[in-house]
């Protein structure tokens, strides 16, 4: 009896051992020294061998059975000591049992194997399994989306196995910073992990938008919900005033260029070369395995010079060592839900039509001018139709009874232009993927098919997409990996020109602006489509015949893309445990981009009006007022002409990126005395860019004369003239040279030091040494003090981290070149026999241009709390920024009026806090959520550049010492004239008038509303479960920003524009203070200035822009195990989805406006009301 007490006592002594890469032997010596326990034993291959273990303060047994598990090792007491042995060979026998899930359904396809032996099988339909093995033996459980798992075999005749799902708790993660995996126990930085599966949204192809109330800290604003515009998305906020403020997108370990520059800001234009700011566009969801966001200058310190805006890691599928073959399939399958005007603020025809009359009785609507007006509805057809057919007969009789009786059909039109120019269109996805693996190789393949039918009459899009990854080991020190993806899109949208700005006004405009969701929203719904012989009605645009469904028809963007990269990795294990990795990668992208503008389109038709190429005879009236036309400055005395008598335009866009990537890195790591490790990094990479941009404009292209061109001289003549060109080809040449190293240090599992510095060169900075070159920077540390005896054995805490950092790190800003460029042009004479070439100065030498940089200090906290039901991460940080890039305005000696430069400072701190908590788990049912939330706050504290008012007023803000980056300023309104309704404001020089000079400098006086961006963002996701049915909802939310409303006041208005139902309110009498006045005609001409646009950006005109949104409501169906086993099928789920289904909260003086589209016409498109039935199974 004392000898089993002793025994026993011996294997409860307790020790603890953390070390990496040591062998048995050094550990049965380490284990000796700490329990004064001898040990006796001969040498063994398996005590040689080197492994890796964490116990801490562990039982002698715990300790010896993890050391020699799955090893033909035993171990047996002596007295005081332990003698260590092989195992006594055993008979063999089969091994039966069966796999399942926590929640008891068998897994068919699960991988089983024995350790040290080359042994295999998988589960059948039913998951059960047989295998030869013997005692002791240990069993390995491999399956996709579960945990794999060990057990010893003890000789049982049957045995029942149950995988978990994959956890996803903060001690078990692995960080994949791009560059180095990390336990997230030793991580100091601060970044989230996202598994796409619990992100995905069916319906919505662009993976970026999965990240939208996800991640604390990451701002997704949709500005565009066009197919191929990318949302904008901020990490922390914004780094630069004039950079493009995105974070860095990583697809497996590569770096994703942008096919061209777009900044966020741009986003939101609506110009057609948003079609490809979306850098994942051509992503197919269903290859997504996890996103990594890594948010401060420790997450982010391996790119150093490329990664001030935060990073997004996208780790791609694999093929599983030891799984079987896998084919899976997903299809969704998206119905669009048409707009309506219940949701927006805009009246009816009967109204508006009252609002014409006034028009009319102040001199607005006046016949005799109407005919010939450029814009024109229902009043100006009238005004055309007043005149006499070929028999002497009226085509409308010039009557008070004849015109009420044109009228009358337009009076209860009431068009809703949504019903007719969008579409309950159907979207469809499929996604075919296969993969297997044994331990040798791992191959994964997948393409997806994607075809849009448009939500609208003139947009569509179908992409194509492949991807093969392949794992090879080539033996246990050499393993590589190959990868290729490809993507093609071919997309239909409207025809769009870029938009202008009036600097005088303060008017956003594009001319021939055909977007269909603009046009609904301003165009009067006293027009109709077609006419009383149900064929289109034309009313005019431009002084031409303009119907939006002969548009859509006849001016159209198609756009065709190819994505294609090749990337090569290569790992190899050097002596003394040093690592060595390759990753080389080849990208190619090609785009072309043709703009249609057919003969029959209004803008060919424009440049005719007034001409004889019209259709009839001259109008000298429309030709001296039609800015299209063409008048010869060798001859001031000539007639307008047109430069495009016949045919169209035919316009082509291309932009080709191709890129090189490589880089080389060697990974160390030791442990010593089993205490402490050591782990060091080295790298090295090169990249090598070349973007090629070009442009031509085809004049007089015949489409539907199998192309034949028919070219006006005067066409070219013009262009030459105006010192422009109909064709233009642009390089840019990228080159760009980095050197890391790292150094993190970890003691006992409980303290951790790291320490970055990275060395980056690029050509598009200055020349000099010390412009060119950056070296950044950063030192970070953190603290598990879950590993301390205090907590050690506490019952609230399973883990809890204290993290800090505290660096510099850097972007480019929007710093694309600091070498001269020059470029050909010709002089601006009246004559063209004077026309000369010349070379304009269009940057001087920039020697100085250097990095944008930033000083950034994060302190974070990560727990798990009650059995880890209970997870938390917060983080605080505060950011100091200076070197921003920017224009500013110079003396003109040199040739350059304006010049980049690092002329800028700004500070930036924010909150960010995230909690995950399983509610309640039961075996058939449970809850589960996840709250996000963050708070930033921005200032600009140096600004050498002073802003115009007209750059602070506009809906996308402006800079501003003492402000944000992007702070909204407004005009501060007066009052409205008692007799007459006009607005009054404080203008620039401190007085009441009319008149605001939008160019001025004096910025003092305006009024600061807020934040274009919000301060404030979050997301609350919920997902209930009972037995195989799960539901789960995503709520997102912003708040702490301003938006100006939609600009609908103008001096002069047109019987073509829908009007706001605060028109109705508008001022008719004298003292009614309501809304501003339609100003009669004779007082137009003595206004002071654009009072009217002026008041579009008074402090009038301003919403709050915090919302609350229903996006996402999914409602899952699993099939059964034993349903679907008769089909072969291992799994089959079933789900409705609704994406973007109800904004349950906004500024009620927004009447409808969305909080997040700007509404700019061109390509963009609002994101839609739809709805997804998504299909996946596998076999």
């Amino acid at each position: 009896m004392a000898d089993n007490l002793n025994a026993q006592g011996i294997l409860d002594r307790q020790a603890s051992i953390n070390v990496e890469n040591l062998s048995r032997t050094a550990i049965l010596k380490e284990l000796s020294r700490q329990t004064k326990i001898r040990f006796i034993y001969s040498q063994h291959p398996d005590l040689l061998e080197n492994v890796s273990m964490v116990m801490n303060n562990r039982t002698m047994k715990e300790v010896l059975d993890q050391l020699f598990r799955g090893k033909n090792i035993t171990y047996s007491l002596f007295d005081d000591r332990i003698v260590i042995e092989p195992h006594p060979k055993v008979q063999q026998k089969s091994i039966r049992g069966i796999v399942k899930s926590i929640d008891g359904k068998p897994l068919s396809g699960v991988s089983i194997g024995i350790r040290g032996k080359k042994t295999m099988t998988s589960s059948n339909q039913a998951g059960e399994f047989s295998i030869m093995g013997a005692p002791q033996d240990v069993l390995y459980f491999k399956y996709l989306g579960y945990l794999e798992k060990e057990m010893v075999y003890s000789g049982q005749d049957y045995i029942q196995v149950t995988l978990s799902s994959l956890v996803k708790e903060l001690d078990v993660v692995v960080i994949n910073t791009g560059y180095q995996n990390i336990d997230r126990k030793k991580f100091t930085g601060a970044a989230v992990k996202i598994n796409a599966e619990d992100v995905q949204r069916p319906g919505v192809p662009d993976v970026s938008r999965m990240l939208e109330g996800q991640a604390a800290g990451v701002s997704v604003q949709n500005v565009s919900g066009t197919f191929g515009a990318a949302p904008k998305i901020r990490v922390r906020g914004s780094t630069s005033i004039t950079g493009d403020n995105k974070p860095l997108w990583v697809v497996d370990g590569v770096i994703l260029e942008d096919v061209i520059n777009i900044s966020n800001e741009q986003l939101s234009s609506g110009d057609p070369n948003t079609l490809l700011g979306s850098s994942v566009a051509g992503l197919n969801a269903d290859d997504i395995e996890s996103f990594q966001i890594l948010k401060d200058v420790a997450a982010t310190s391996l790119y150093g010079a490329r990664a001030m805006n935060g990073v997004v890691l996208i780790t791609t599928k694999r093929g599983k060592a030891g799984a079987r073959a896998a084919l899976s399939y997903s299809g969704n399958y998206s119905s669009y839900m048409k707009p309506g005007y219940q949701q927006f603020d805009i009246v009816n025809s009967y109204d508006q039509m009252s609002i014409f009359a006034e028009m009319e009785r102040k001199g607005w609507l006046d016949y005799t001018d109407l005919a010939n007006n450029p814009n024109g509805g229902v009043y100006t057809k009238l005004a055309q139709s007043l005149r006499f057919n070929e028999d002497g007969t009226a085509v409308v009789e010039n009557s008070v009874s004849g015109r009420k009786a044109f009228l009358e059909r337009y009076v209860y039109a009431n068009t809703d232009w949504f019903d007719i120019l969008f579409k309950n269109s159907l979207m469809q996805e499929h996604s075919l993927s296969l993969s297997s693996g044994t331990e040798k190789s791992q191959q994964y393949f997948s393409t997806s098919y994607l075809r849009d039918n448009g939500w609208s009459l003139g947009d569509k899009a179908d992409r194509y997409t492949a991807n093969v990854r392949s794992d090879f080991s080539i033996s246990p020190k050499f393993s590589v990996g190959l990868i290729t993806t490809a993507s093609i899109r071919d997309q239909l949208t409207p025809g769009s020109l870029g938009r202008q700005s009036n600097p005088v006004t303060g008017e956003v405009s594009r001319d021939f602006d055909i977007n269909p969701f603009s046009y609904a929203l301003n165009t009067t719904r006293t027009l109709t489509p077609y006419d009383q012989q149900n064929s289109l009605e034309y009313f005019t645009m431009n002084y031409a015949p303009f119907n939006i469904i002969n548009e859509l028809q006849n001016n159209t963007i198609e756009l065709r893309m190819l994505d294609l990269k090749v990337q090569g990795e290569a790992k190899y294990r050097l002596p003394k445990d040093i690592n060595y990795s390759f990753v080389g990668s080849y990208r190619y992208v090609n785009t072309e981009n043709e703009h249609k503008i057919r003969e029959q389109s209004n803008m060919p038709m424009a440049y005719r009006a007034g001409t004889i190429y019209a259709g009839g005879p001259e109008n000298a009236t429309i030709a001296d007022r039609n800015k299209f036309l063409y008048t010869d400055p060798a001859d001031p005395d000539s007639r307008p002409v047109s430069v495009l008598p016949y045919g169209g335009f035919y316009t082509t866009n291309g932009d080709n990126l191709k890129s090189f990537y490589f880089r080389n890195s060697l990974d160390w790591t030791q442990s010593f005395n089993f205490r402490h490790t050591l782990r060091l990094f080295l790298s090295q990479e090169l990249r090598f860019l070349d973007r090629v941009g070009k442009t031509f404009t085809g004049y007089g292209y015949q489409f539907d004369r199998g192309g034949t061109a028919y070219v006006d001289p005067n066409a070219i003549k013009r262009e030459v003239e105006g010192s422009s060109t109909y064709y233009q080809m642009a390089t840019f040449h990228d080159r760009y040279l980095a050197f890391a190293g790292n150094a993190a240090y970890s003691f006992l599992g409980k303290y951790q030091l790291n320490g970055t510095v990275r060395y980056d060169g690029s050509n598009q900075m200055g020349q000099s040494t010390t412009a060119r070159w950056l070296p950044t920077w950063n030192i970070s540390g953190s603290w598990n003090l879950d590993e301390e005896a205090f907590l050690k054995d506490s019952k609230a805490f399973n883990t809890l981290t204290l993290r800090a950092t505290y660096g510099l790190n850097a972007s480019m800003g929007n710093a694309r070149n600091s070498s001269l460029i020059i470029r050909s042009a010709s002089t601006k004479r009246p004559y063209l026999s004077e026309v000369e070439p010349v070379l304009n100065i269009e940057n001087n030498p920039n020697k100085d241009l250097t990095w944008e940089k930033q000083y950034e200090f994060n302190m974070g906290v990560d727990a798990a709390m009650f059995n880890r039901r209970l997870e938390w991460t917060v983080d605080v940080y505060r950011r100091q920024g200076f070197d921003l890039i920017g224009l500013i305005r110079t003396s003109g000696i040199g040739g350059e009026a304006f010049k980049l430069a690092n002329y800028a400072d700004m500070q930036s701190q924010g909150i960010e806090l995230m909690v995950k908590s399983q509610v309640f788990k039961r075996d058939n049912w449970g809850w589960k959520m996840q709250l996000t939330n963050a708070y930033n706050t921005g200032e600009i504290t140096r600004l050498l550049n002073e802003p115009l008012i007209f750059h602070l007023i506009g809906n996308t803000g402006g800079a501003k010492v003492g402000y944000p980056v992007r702070g909204l300023f407004s005009i501060p309104f007066s009052h409205l004239d008692p007799n007459t309704g006009v607005p009054y404001f404080i203008n620039e020089q401190g007085v009441k008038s009319t008149n605001v000079y939008l160019q001025s400098y004096e910025t003092g006086y305006l009024n600061y509303e807020g934040n274009i961006d919000p301060t404030f963002t979050g997301g609350f996701y919920n997902m209930f479960n009972y037995k195989n049915l799960s539901l789960s909802a995503l709520v997102t939310y912003s708040a702490g920003n301003k938006i100006r409303q939609n600009a609908i006041f103008q001096n002069q208005y047109t019987d073509l524009q829908a009007m706001s139902r605060d028109f109705l309110d508008r001022f008719v009498l004298p003292n009614d203070y309501q809304v501003p006045s339609i100003v009669e005609m004779r007082n137009a001409s003595r206004l002071e200035g654009s009072a009217y646009q002026s008041y579009n950006y008074s402090t009038e005109r301003v919403a709050d822009g915090g919302f609350v949104r229903l996006k996402q409501v999914s409602l899952n169906y699993e099939i059964p195990h034993k349903l679907i086993n008769r089909w072969g099928l291992n799994k089959l789920s079933l789900s409705v989805v609704g994406n973007n289904l109800y904004l349950i909260y906004a500024d009620k003086k927004l009447n409808g406006q969305d909080p997040e589209f700007y509404g700019s016409g061109g390509v963009a498109l609002p994101i839609p009301r739809q709805f997804t039935l998504s299909i996946k199974t596998s076999l």
